[in-house]
């Protein structure tokens, strides 16, 4: 059996990566602790202190917090790093709040420059900071007035009308708008309720799985706002108790588990001046058809595309592999189908959670396209398309992934994009220069504009009359992962770069490439990581359960590791459709406990992509489909047992952890087939145990309702598989109580499946924690349990 040395040494991806990213040197004076890890700042790096381009030039505008509570509105040109104050925050103050200090917590600026909206005092809703209070200032007056008053709730997504005269938001599931020049307030929806309808946002499983949060929009002239109405009434109410007080606290909402009922969705527009409100026919509103579910993306045509502005939709199936781009009349609501999408697996629109970046669709400036994002040919690309949606030529063309569209030089007939083209564990910037015109189309059309499906997909983009696009350029050259945020002028690009031995480094970058600047070198950080007594890492492959796929594998070895002993080793997993754990990005506390446990306990920790994981395109992603939890643990079964044959690796000392999906993966692996006989010991945080458990639209994307595909829930969950547990097998479970991603019901089901098959194993619930489960002194005292599990049970006392 060859030895993974071997292995790496006759890689090609050594000529891309360092084979040993990191060795300590003779400055390395400081050794890791988990204190300094998880309950110190002394590995928490810098951070650049970002914000939005201004329409020209490498001008940033962002918020500087004072210490009187106020706060800032600043202009940094990165470029020379001068700095000016834009609107200086002491003299704003809250007359309806006791004339407190603005702190400014976001902004945006009219489009006459002339005004300026101020939101403050935010709170999350779900999972981000949505609702707060917002404030007008206008800079002729320099008056500070209130969007609304306080009374009767928060507000959310407040938005200036085009022209900058109103000022529409949502409160309490109720659209709202509000004249500037009269004060006057007018409810544009009457009909929102707790329990019911939701007009102008969107509910739980909407913002956690589609990233949709905001779901209401301003015409391009200001006399219409298209918005997305919800009715919940069937989604089933799911309970959290907190008990950490004199009598238990609990909190409810709606949660849509796989195969009940999601909420009906509908797209209207409401008729500013007049009130009026009409709904385009979607076939999404309480039609009991599975074909037409989901509405995860809207918006308006541009105002100069043919036909004037239009709402445009993009409109799914519950399984979520078909897409149909709706194009709806504002004036006379008809609704039109401008492109479909199908895929024998799922289709991937998330932009919340995922690799994927700016959205599926992509509008160009001049009106007369846009770009789309597709896994059609195998890889994920762009396409160019007529707005009309006839197919025009494809953008990016290759055996690799685009992960993000950033943007086009129109008038200079350039794209740029992120893609993972020289590794599946890297990231780089591109540019390419394309045809953006879009007179000559070369897609077929059904006489609607619609293009017809061909192949997997809505147009393969491969036929003798679409040549080849040229090569791109790549402009980050440094190995690792760059992520990149491009100027509106299109003459710069700030990348943010990292690799697994060095924090990130923020970089002032012209879209040739050239570095103009440093804006963030986290110099003490890398001074601090420099004279610490680190291990090496070794990238590699290890055969896949099907024995002849490779799968991406990174291990961490002792920096006195020595050839000729036995070592422990613990594998660490996620393993969810799409995701990666090996890549050459700075990895923060969870790298460096990996380095802890690899330097001062001797342990060898390696990170496997299995099957169904990312950036190696559509096929190797999709195998998983309608099997969740099946291959993946074939495969990190597989990559242990290989481990455990190399001659440095103790076969007997074999242990796994995960955490959310990786805790899935981790119990599976433990579990089913040859696990017993593989591993040790086995850490599961905040694992799914059963897939009926989450939330429709993600769990359904993959595997289907339970209703179809039954075998593949029940096949997939390590609840099955409970019995299983081997006597010399040691499991720790960890789980947040208040989890209102991966309920704690996982863990319950769980447990109670393993007690009736009367197995010892071991559990930690953190009261009152999240899925995240932070907070300083938890996360040491998580990480330091886990440490003491892999001491006493994997390397033994």
């Amino acid at each position: 059996m060859p030895r993974i040395a071997r292995i790496v040494r006759t890689l090609p991806l050594v000529a891309l990566l360092a084979l040993v990213a990191f060795v300590p040197g003779t400055l390395a004076q400081n050794r890791l602790t988990l204190e300094d890890i998880h309950a110190s700042p002394k590995y928490i790096g810098t951070f650049f202190q970002g914000g939005r381009w201004a329409e020209t030039g490498p001008v940033l505008l962002y918020v500087r917090g004072n210490a009187d509570g106020s706060s800032d509105l600043m202009q940094v040109n990165v470029e020379t790093d001068r700095r000016e104050v834009v609107i200086a925050g002491a003299g704003l103050r809250k007359d309806d709040d006791g004339a407190k200090a603005l702190a400014m917590e976001d902004y945006t600026y009219s489009k006459d420059g002339r005004k300026v909206l101020f939101f403050t005092d935010s709170s999350p809703v779900w999972r981000y900071n949505t609702q707060g209070y917002y404030y007008v200032y206008d800079l002729d007056t320099r008056r500070v007035v209130p969007v609304s008053a306080r009374e009767p709730g928060t507000q959310l997504f407040a938005k200036f009308s085009p022209d900058g005269s109103k000022v529409a938001f949502v409160r309490n599931r109720n659209l709202y708008v509000k004249d500037l020049a009269t004060g006057q307030e007018r409810a544009l929806t009457t009909d929102g309720a707790d329990g019911s309808i939701i007009n102008g946002t969107t509910d739980w499983v909407y913002e956690e799985e589609f990233g949709l949060r905001d779901a209401f929009q301003w015409s391009p002239d200001g006399r219409r706002i298209a918005f997305m109405q919800f009715d919940e009434s069937n989604e089933r109410m799911f309970d959290m108790i907190d008990n950490r007080d004199f009598y238990p606290k609990v909190t409810a909402f709606r949660y849509p588990k796989a195969g009940t009922p999601n909420a009906e969705v509908r797209l209207g527009v409401i008729d500013v001046a007049s009130g009026a409100t009409r709904f385009f026919d979607t076939g999404t509103w309480r039609s009991q058809d599975d074909a037409t579910e989901y509405l995860p993306q809207f918006g308006w045509t541009p105002a100069n595309a043919p036909g004037g502005a239009q709402v445009w939709a993009l409109r799914m199936n519950r399984d979520q592999n078909d897409a149909t781009l709706l194009y709806g009349d504002p004036a006379s609501m008809a609704v039109r189908t401008i492109l479909r999408e199908t895929s024998p697996t799922w289709l991937e629109v998330e932009t919340g959670f995922t690799d994927l970046t700016g959205g599926t669709l992509t509008f160009l400036d001049n009106g007369q396209g846009f770009v789309w994002v597709s896994e059609r040919d195998g890889y994920r690309h762009l396409y160019l398309y007529k707005t009309d949606g006839t197919f025009v030529r494809p953008l990016t063309r290759g055996p690799w992934d685009v992960t993000g569209f950033l943007g086009a030089d129109e008038a200079n007939g350039t794209i740029f994009f992120a893609a993972a083209k020289e590794s599946p564990m890297e990231r780089h910037i591109y540019r390419q220069a394309v045809d953006l015109t879009t007179g000559a189309a070369t897609g077929r059309t059904n006489g609607r504009g619609a293009t017809t499906g061909r192949g997997r997909g809505a147009t393969s983009g491969r036929n003798a009359t679409t040549p080849a696009p040229p090569e791109p350029v790549r402009l980050t050259l440094e190995a690792g992962w760059h992520d990149a945020d491009l100027s509106r002028d299109r003459r710069y690009f700030i990348d943010s770069h990292s690799t697994l031995d060095q924090p990130t480094i923020v970089t002032l970058r012209r879209t040739d490439g050239t570095i103009v600047r440093t804006l963030e070198g986290n110099d003490a950080l890398r001074r601090t990581l420099a004279q610490t007594q680190r291990p090496r890492v070794e990238w590699t492959t290890v055969p896949a359960a099907d024995g002849t796929t490779r799968l991406n594998a990174m291990v961490w070895k002792p920096s006195t590791f020595d050839a000729s002993k036995k070592y422990p080793v613990l594998l660490y997993v996620y393993g969810g459709p799409g995701s990666q754990t090996v890549k050459n990005q700075w990895g923060g506390s969870r790298q460096l406990w990996h380095e802890y446990l690899a330097e001062e306990l001797g342990v060898v920790v390696v990170s496997v992509d299995n099957r169904g994981t990312g950036a190696r395109g559509n096929a190797f992603k999709t195998v998983t489909y309608k099997r969740l939890g099946q291959l993946e643990a074939q495969d990190q079964i597989a990559a242990a047992r290989y481990i455990g044959q190399q001659s440095w690796a103790d076969a007997s000392r074999l242990g796994i952890w995960g955490w959310s999906y990786g805790g899935f993966t981790t119990l599976n692996s433990l579990l089913m087939g040859a696990g017993p006989q593989t591993f040790r010991v086995g850490m599961a945080v905040a694992p799914v145990t059963d897939w009926k458990q989450y939330d429709t639209i993600y769990t359904e994307r993959f595997l289907s309702t339970p209703q179809n595909n039954p075998a593949g829930y029940t096949d997939g969950s390590p609840i099955r598989y409970a019995a299983n547990l081997a006597d010399h097998q040691h499991l720790l479970i960890v789980h947040g109580d208040l989890d209102d991603n991966v309920h704690l019901q996982n863990t319950t089901q769980m447990t109670y499946a393993l007690q009736n098959a009367d197995k010892s194993f071991d559990l930690m619930i953190y009261p009152g924690k999240n899925h995240g489960i932070g907070g300083r002194a938890t996360r040491l005292h998580l990480f330091r349990m886990m440490t003491d599990y892999v001491r006493d049970n994997l390397i033994g006392r």
